[in-house]
């Protein structure tokens, strides 16, 4: 190639990428008038990422926390990225949104797709119609007698937790990670809920699950970046391809499923109780398409196996650490709770509470509820517009348009709780854990697509809590405002959270 030539192809180059720039810079600049060209109120967005500026600097919770302050009206706009996105804040618009017009909103917002089957096939990210099939088919293992069953194991659990917390940082005198710490108890529990392994990684045993979940809640830089694409920037996610699941938790749930399938099947056994056994009952009544072969029953098995132990694990994990951080700093309404627990004790004659005296025990329950009020594992509720929609008399919604419930906004609304940065359990004493409160209460979201697990990560926070409370006192370890991660989507204390536990 002569120099001439090779100027050229060069000169050329330059122009194509001068061109794509400028294009690409009006596409984004025509994007982000949107909001403004139908007059609605919007954050001010900037190039290139719309106002998703902050990601890795900060939360997307905070990011939520900050717009509800800004922006105190029924709704705002953003973009994330080039993609315009509604913010609504009123349980009202809440409920027309997740309940009363849902056919309008029936999938959520993130990638989902299909080059990567554990991410897209579980029953969190799965659009419909399968999703409704699989929401059908698993409820049954969230029934009240499969979870008294599972309740006895928790207790195991969180006496195991009793002990590792006198060992390791009472008489061994260890930093306490609170997050760390809960993630192992949950880890524990989740390994028999999902496979039927009885194994402690409380009491410092070799555990296959602790070995997906450590991964699965160490929120680094680029796990965090990654999970941003997925929830945040679906198309960017889908070019690149993005896994839900890393790779290596990926394959590891894979071997453990199939090892336990295949183990039983050689012995001629079965476990009642786990998640492996009502999945391999399911796949045979799957109503799949015809030209649908094995494989996508088997990756709709995993994917729920998958996303069961993350949810089961973080939300959980994260929930007490926090409910604990509250407690340490509220000796009043620790010892409040402790004589509710006490009393409990006498009364019924027993050493651990079971299921049926947990559940009566309503100032426990109204502190992890407070807690879920106060810290929502997710700060938003998200929704794609599958048709035009008229919101209100002055927002029409258009056909693929991301649509948020702002939790926080709604939790945070002084008319609705006063002095709403204050924790204050009895506020939320006389509810139950299936009352949204017209609305106003939405940590596990609500309509269809409500948390299915609900009711089982109560019970497992009711069981660790009950005994954690009876047996130790808790004193503040750390400043009262608690950071959050910033690499995390679902909301964690940046380092951990911990407390000082003194024997009772």
């Amino acid at each position: 190639m002569d120099v001439n030539m090779f100027y050229l192809i060069i000169q050329w180059l330059l122009y194509i990428t001068v061109i794509s720039v400028a294009l690409f810079y009006w596409f984004m600049h025509r994007s982000f008038q949107y909001w403004k060209d139908r007059g609605i109120v919007y954050e001010k967005p900037s190039f290139p990422l719309g106002n998703l500026g902050f990601i890795m600097r900060k939360s997307f919770w905070q990011f939520c926390f900050e717009l509800k302050n800004k922006y105190p009206g029924d709704y705002v706009g953003s973009f994330l990225a080039w993609k315009p996105a509604l913010f609504v804040n009123t349980p009202e618009l809440a409920r027309r949104v997740l309940v009363k017009d849902q056919d309008s909103f029936q999938d959520r917002y993130l990638y989902s797709g299909y080059s990567d089957p554990l991410g897209s096939l579980n029953l969190f990210t799965v659009k419909n119609p399968v999703w409704s099939d699989m929401r059908h088919e698993l409820s049954p293992m969230f029934t009240s007698l499969r979870l008294k069953k599972i309740t006895e194991l928790m207790n195991i659990n969180s006496t195991e937790l009793v002990r590792k917390i006198e060992r390791d940082h009472v008489k061994g005198n260890k930093c306490v990670n609170l997050k760390e710490l809960f993630s192992m108890y949950t880890s524990d529990t989740v390994a028999f809920s999902v496979f039927g392994i009885r194994v402690s990684v409380l009491n410092d045993h070799l555990s296959p699950l602790w070995a997906i979940t450590s991964h699965m809640v160490k929120w680094t830089f680029w796990r965090g970046l990654e999970f941003t694409m997925i929830f945040f920037m679906p198309a960017v996610a889908a070019l690149l391809k993005l896994k839900f699941f890393s790779v290596g938790a990926s394959d590891y749930i894979k071997e453990i499923f199939w090892n336990v399938v295949n183990e039983r099947k050689s012995k001629g056994t079965s476990n009642d109780r786990d998640l492996v056994n009502h999945l391999l009952k399911l796949k045979d009544n799957l109503k799949l398409p015809a030209d649908a072969g094995s494989e996508l029953a088997d990756n709709l098995m995993l994917a729920q196996v998958a996303v069961f132990i993350l949810g089961s694990v973080e939300t959980s994990s994260s929930t007490l650490s926090y409910c604990l951080h509250e407690l340490a700093y509220h000796p009043e309404e620790q010892e409040k709770l402790f004589k509710e627990i006490d009393e409990a004790l006498q009364t019924t004659g027993k050493d651990i509470l079971e299921y049926d005296d947990l559940m009566n025990l309503s100032y426990l329950s109204a502190c992890l509820r407070e807690t879920l009020r106060k810290y929502p594992p997710v700060a938003y509720l998200d929704r794609i517009c599958n048709k035009r929609y008229k919101l209100t008399d002055d927002v029409v919604i258009e056909k693929g348009i991301p649509v948020f419930v702002n939790v926080l906004a709604i939790h945070y609304d002084e008319n609705i709780f006063p002095e709403p940065e204050k924790w204050r359990p009895e506020r939320l004493n006389a509810t139950s854990d299936s009352d949204n409160l017209q609305f106003t209460f939405l940590p596990f979201g609500e309509g269809p697509r409500f948390c299915i697990g609900k009711r089982y990560g109560m019970m497992q926070m009711r069981t660790a809590l009950a005994q954690l409370i009876h047996k130790y006192r808790l004193e503040p370890a750390a400043p009262y405002p608690v950071d959050s991660d910033p690499y995390s989507v679902i909301l964690a204390p940046a380092d951990g959270g911990t407390v000082k536990f003194v024997p009772r």
